[in-house]
């Protein structure tokens, strides 16, 4: 968009009724999408936007005033006709009699129509006492302004919002605004916001003040939207929910506008985070669903989460491409209890977490082969192991996990298995484990992460992989500008054949060396392969370091997309 006043607008539907609704975040209340912009635009916007609502304010009470003018005039003109009527139907009664008696006095309902007032008393959102809180971690830590708003007008009300004035002692230092992350704050509902503070300012104390409430412009009351499958989990530091929303109306109502708010409790039940997001689709029609992944911003770390709650705003679409908001005043979902905890080194998608108990996979199928002992090109200890599928009729699809190493009774670190989007029946994932100063790995444990299956064939696109030759060569390499290491490699070349009707592009080939007990003696990933047409085919060679024993034959195995 275009930071002018007359051309700042929403670049979806064209509509200038843009909020602010975060930091750096503006939404239209027009169609309800969402821009984000950079620190300095945002900036730049909320001067534009605040001269906007001047503006239109103005404007606005211009036309009103022209409005009312009008309608006096007309009132006055009314008047004077209604008793020019009546004196002339008393004349005409004098002349006629008795005869027009009936109709004397009678006339027509006149229609009134009266202007409706949205803004509603500031006093009714009740503020509880601010909190200054770190939002982030470490040196990039935050210093925000919590605060936790109270709905107690009775009605609901239209993007909410205060404005903090900063003193340093009696100096006022600076002034900022913000909007609580809801587009309706429903009665008697909380929602906490965080206000920017000056930076690097020394803040003694802070005033705050409600800024105008208004009803929405339009909204309709409808059931309570749920999430259908739900999931509160924590990574380290990394706390997000995941949740579908289903569209389970009986009628033909299309949904959208979904925005949902997600916020963390202690035990003694004050704020310690909130997260606001918005649906994977713009709208659903009647049986369809999303997904929606909210990642939440958490302070006071030192108390443990438990307990949350979630709490889902939407709106019906009509055919125009108009939307209603839905109000319900019992939206709010609370759980009691604290997050699922995964490993932070896994990867963990929306749909993994979400998937149906007969959607996922089978993390007993997935086997870790004997790891080989090798070693590299500088004569440094590693393992080398391959995940195996051992499902006979489902794919896997992304698996991962976390392979935790132990010598003895000794944790010695962690290999994390991630890369692929998928493995078939049989198939073989190669994997490098480079423990430092290990001489030997007595077990592994594995945590899996969630994951989803696929009936054969799946969804990889067949190719034809052919190993043409092979060449085994040494070569060295130069340690500190001291030491000289010499190791084994081997050249492979071949061919990848499309044989199929559509073009297939991102393919990824590893290429094994097995010894003569088909053992796993060194790999190397292929992943500079150009898009094959239908018919073609394009060579490919890669060296690979030959890590254990002499190799004996060449395996691959590739992936599409």
């Amino acid at each position: 968009m275009t930071i002018d006043l007359q051309t700042l607008k929403c670049g979806e539907c064209g509509s200038s009724v843009l909020k602010r609704t975060g930091l750096n975040e503006y939404t239209c209340e027009h169609c309800g999408s969402v821009t984000l912009v950079e620190d300095n635009v945002s900036d730049r916007l909320e001067r534009v936007l605040n001269q906007v609502k001047n503006e239109a304010g103005r404007r606005l009470a211009a036309e009103e005033a022209r409005r009312q003018a009008l309608m006096m005039r007309k009132v006055g003109i009314g008047v004077a006709v209604a008793v020019g009527a009546v004196v002339l139907f008393g004349v005409v009664g004098v002349f006629l009699g008795s005869r027009n008696a009936d109709t004397r006095g009678t006339s027509a309902p006149q229609r009134v129509v009266a202007a409706v007032d949205r803004t509603i008393p500031v006093e009714g959102l009740k503020l509880d006492e601010p909190r200054q809180v770190l939002v982030g971690s470490g040196s990039s830590a935050t210093p925000k302004l919590l605060v936790v708003a109270r709905n107690e007008t009775g009605k609901p009300l239209s993007r909410a919002g205060i404005r903090a004035v900063y003193y340093d002692g009696e100096s006022k230092l600076d002034e900022r605004s913000e909007t609580l992350p809801v587009a309706v704050l429903e009665p008697g509902e909380s929602a906490p916001m965080l206000v920017d503070m000056p930076s690097g300012k020394n803040v003694t104390r802070q005033e705050l003040r409600v800024q105008k409430l208004a009803e929405p412009y339009s909204a309709v009351k409808g059931p309570r939207m749920a999430f259908s499958r739900v999931r509160l989990v924590q990574q380290g530091d990394r706390v997000r929910l995941v949740g579908r929303i289903v569209n389970d109306r009986k009628d033909a109502t299309v949904l959208g506008g979904f925005e949902v708010l997600v916020t963390l409790y202690d035990d003694a039940g004050q704020v310690i985070g909130f997260g606001h997001g918005y649906g994977q689709a713009n709208e659903i029609q009647p049986g369809g669903r999303t997904s929606v992944d909210v990642s939440i911003s958490r302070f006071g770390r030192a108390a443990a989460i438990a307990a949350w709650d979630y709490r889902i705003g939407y709106s019906t679409v009509e055919a125009s491409g108009g939307r209603t908001p839905v109000l319900n005043a019992e939206r709010v979902i609370r759980t009691a209890g604290g997050p699922e905890s995964f490993n932070p080194e896994l990867r963990l998608g929306t749909d993994d977490l979400l998937a149906d108990d007969s959607e996922r996979f089978d993390e007993k199928q997935l086997e870790l082969l004997p790891l080989v002992d090798g070693r590299n090109n500088i004569q440094q200890r590693l393992f080398l192991g391959e995940l195996v599928n051992r499902s006979t009729d489902a794919v896997v699809l992304a698996p991962g996990g976390v392979i935790s190493r132990f010598s003895g009774s000794k944790a010695h670190g962690t290999t994390t298995i991630s890369g692929l989007a998928y493995l078939y029946p049989g198939e073989r994932f190669p994997i490098y484990l480079e423990p430092q100063d290990m001489e030997r790995i007595t077990d592994t444990r594995i945590e899996w992460k969630p994951m989803r299956r696929a009936a054969l064939p799946g969804p990889r696109k067949p190719l034809e992989v052919k190993v043409a030759g092979t060449k085994a060569e040494i070569g060295s390499v130069l340690l500190n500008f001291s030491q000289r290491f010499s190791y084994k490699y081997v050249v492979v070349s071949g061919s990848v054949k499309n044989p199929g009707t559509g073009i297939v592009g991102k393919v990824r080939l590893w290429v094994s060396l097995r010894d003569r007990n088909g053992q796993l003696t060194g790999f190397k990933l292929v992943d500079n392969l150009p898009a094959i047409a239908p018919g073609e085919s394009v060579p490919f060679q890669a060296s690979v370091e030959q890590n254990g024993r002499d190799f004996a034959s060449v395996t691959t195995l590739y992936q599409t997309e």
